[in-house]
């Protein structure tokens, strides 16, 4: 079935052509179905359309998951970075919202259905939090 977009078609088109469509869970480091196999699927409000497929964690993926974050902080380098070293990682992750700001934005609105210029803000003000985090960072006793 072919469903128009009126809001921008390009755009929005561009939007999902450029990313997946299906998440799965990130792991230990690797990506992975939900254990029991469940998914959940985002619609587009406004359009009526699939924009994204998700692994559904159950309790089995939560105990992997909580598990891989306690041993990557009890064993990965984080813990053990200088404070200017985690800044540098977090302003890059800063930088990279940034760079997909348009991007991210439009896939915020075709899954919310809200405004794009309140899913802008809402993107600029999640780079902001990265380079605060960033900051706080570097003063590290």
């Amino acid at each position: 079935m072919s469903i128009a977009i009126p809001h921008d078609q390009m755009r929005l088109a561009k939007a999902l052509a450029a990313t997946p469509g299906s998440y799965d869970l990130f792991i230990d480091g690797e990506r992975h179905k939900a254990a029991d196999g469940r998914v959940i699927e985002r619609a587009s409000p406004a359009h009526g359309i699939i924009v994204s497929r998700y692994a559904c964690a159950g309790p089995a993926d939560l105990e992997r998951a909580i598990a891989s974050a306690h041993r990557a902080f009890e064993h990965g380098p984080w813990p053990r970075m200088r404070g200017a070293d985690r800044a540098a990682v977090l302003l890059k992750a800063a930088d990279i919202i940034d760079e997909r700001r348009e991007l991210i934005a439009t896939l915020d609105v075709l899954e919310s259905g809200k405004p794009i210029a309140q899913a802008r803000g809402e993107i600029a003000g999640a780079a902001d939090i990265w380079r605060y985090a960033a900051a706080l960072a570097r003063d590290l006793h």
